[in-house]
C-alpha cells in the first residue's frame, strides 16, 4: 500500500469514528489555540490504530517517516497519535543525529500535553536510552526555546525524563539540568512536567534528586513543581521538604 493510500485509510477511519460531542468536551479541557480533535477516546483509538500495524510494518523507512510526517502536520490530536504509534512501530529507522531534524520537525506539530506525552513514551525514550548523547543535544534545544509556540517542546525536554528513563537513574545529570532551566517557567504544564519529571528521577537517584528539590524549595521554585516531586515521600521525609522556606 502507498503512504497516500494508507494515510488516506487512517485518516478516513478516524473520521468515521469521531464523536463529535465529545471533541467539544476535549476542547474545553484542552484550552489551547489551535487544538482539533475527533474525540475519539483512548481505548478506541489504540484498536483503531493497530488495524494498520501489518501495512505499517511493510513500509520503508522512508515510507514510515513520510506517513508520519503527513499525519502530523495535520495538527489534529488522534492523528499525531497515529504518527507517534507508525513511528514507534519502525523505531529503527530513527538513526540519531541523523534523524534529529525530522523529529524536531515534527515537534513543530505539537499542540497539547497529550500529544507531547504519547511522543515522548512511544518515540523519544527509547531513542534517548539508545542514542543518549545525541537525544539529549536535541532535548537542550527544545529546552532553551523562548517562543511561546515552543512550550510543547519545552514540556517534552521535561517528560523525556519521565516512567523508566528517569527511574533508570542514568540521566540524572542530564535530566536534573533541563528542569532546572525551566524550574522558573510561569506555564501550569511546563511546571506539571518538571515535578513529574524529578520524582521518576528521584527514583532513579533518590539522594542527588532530592537535594535538588529542597534546593529548589529554597530559590523559590512554584510550588507545583516541589508538590509534584515529592509524591513518592511520605511522613518525616515529605515534612522536612514542605518545611523548607525560600530564602
Amino acid at each position: 500500500m502507498s503512504v497516500a493510500t494508507l494515510n488516506r485509510a487512517v485518516v478516513t477511519d478516524l473520521k468515521r469514528h469521531a464523536d463529535p460531542a465529545h471533541a467539544e468536551k476535549d476542547k474545553r479541557y484542552h484550552k489551547y489555540d489551535g487544538y482539533k480533535s475527533y474525540g475519539i477516546r483512548a481505548p478506541e483509538l489504540d484498536r483503531l490504530l493497530k488495524a494498520f500495524k501489518a501495512d505499517i510494518l511493510e513500509l520503508s523507512c522512508s515510507e514510515a517517516m513520510r506517513l508520519a510526517e503527513a499525519l502530523y502536520r495535520s495538527r489534529i490530536e488522534e492523528q499525531l497519535h497515529a504518527g507517534a504509534y507508525a513511528l514507534a512501530l519502525k523505531a529503527d529507522c530513527l538513526e540519531l543525529p541523523k534523524r534529529a531534524a525530522y523529529l524536531d520537525r515534527l515537534a513543530n506539530s505539537f499542540m497539547s500535553w497529550s500529544t507531547v506525552d504519547n511522543f515522548c513514551a512511544r518515540v523519544l525514550q527509547p531513542l534517548l536510552m539508545k542514542y543518549p548523547e545525541p537525544a539529549i543535544k536535541l532535548l537542550r534545544k527544545w529546552n532553551g526555546s523562548r517562543n511561546i509556540r515552543n512550550m510543547w517542546k519545552q514540556r517534552a525536554s521535561a517528560v523525556a525524563f519521565t516512567r523508566k528513563v528517569g527511574e533508570s537513574g542514568q540521566f540524572s545529570a542530564a535530566g536534573l539540568e533541563l528542569c532546572d532551566n525551566l524550574a522558573g517557567s510561569s506555564e501550569d504544564l511546563i511546571q506539571k512536567a518538571v515535578g513529574w519529571a524529578l520524582k521518576d528521577l528521584m527514583r532513579g537517584d533518590k539522594r542527588k534528586v532530592l537535594a535538588h528539590v529542597k534546593k529548589l524549595r529554597r530559590q523559590g521554585a512554584p510550588a507545583t513543581i516541589t508538590l509534584y516531586a515529592i509524591r513518592d515521600l511520605k511522613g518525616l521525609e515529605r515534612d522536612a521538604v514542605l518545611k523548607i522556606k525560600r530564602k
